[in-house]
């Protein structure tokens, strides 16, 4: 659950060796199933979330198909900021895991809503093209269709719980 969330947030962390250490976007970290950019001396020493802005909300959301226990289905990470009136989006970070073999970032999806107005419509049109940027596999989890409409439905429920939490 973490990585969707870490990437949505803008999250980074710190690889650390004998030789030194570097700062790795937590988007760049992964390369395929339980593989990473670490390299084989590295270890995580640190991993920074930056401070959100005012106006911003978040939210996480997944769906589990069987127990707690289990991996999910889909799930979907979403920061909103909005701007000063808060009737504009001013920034979004889409993020979502278990639909491809890395943790992804929606990135054409926020660009829908970027200094957009707030409005169901363009929620919508955001979470249709989240669908977009998912590769997902068919398991015993559900069809690859299956979890690709799950992730636009999970993105419109996120960017509207996120909305929810925008403060003032």
């Amino acid at each position: 659950d973490p990585p969707p969330t870490l990437i949505a947030l803008g999250a980074t962390l710190k690889a650390s060796s004998a030789d030194g250490s570097r700062v790795i976007p937590l988007e760049e970290f992964f390369t395929d199933y339980y593989e990473t950019v670490l390299k084989p001396e590295e270890i995580i020493t640190e991993i920074v979330v930056p401070r959100l802005p005012p106006n911003s909300g978040t939210a996480f959301l997944k769906f589990l198909p069987r127990t707690a226990d289990d991996y999910a289905t889909v799930s979907a990470a979403a920061v909103v900021t909005l701007d000063r009136s808060k009737k504009t989006f001013a920034d979004v970070r889409i993020a979502l895991g278990s639909v491809g073999t890395t943790p992804v970032r929606a990135k054409e999806a926020e660009a829908v809503l970027r200094g957009q107005p707030v409005k169901s419509e363009a929620i919508r049109e955001a979470a249709e093209k989240a669908k977009q940027a998912v590769d997902p596999i068919s398991d015993f989890r559900g069809s690859a269709a299956y979890k690709r409409e799950m992730a636009g439905v999970f993105v419109r429920r996120a960017l509207e719980k996120a909305l929810d939490s925008v403060s003032g």
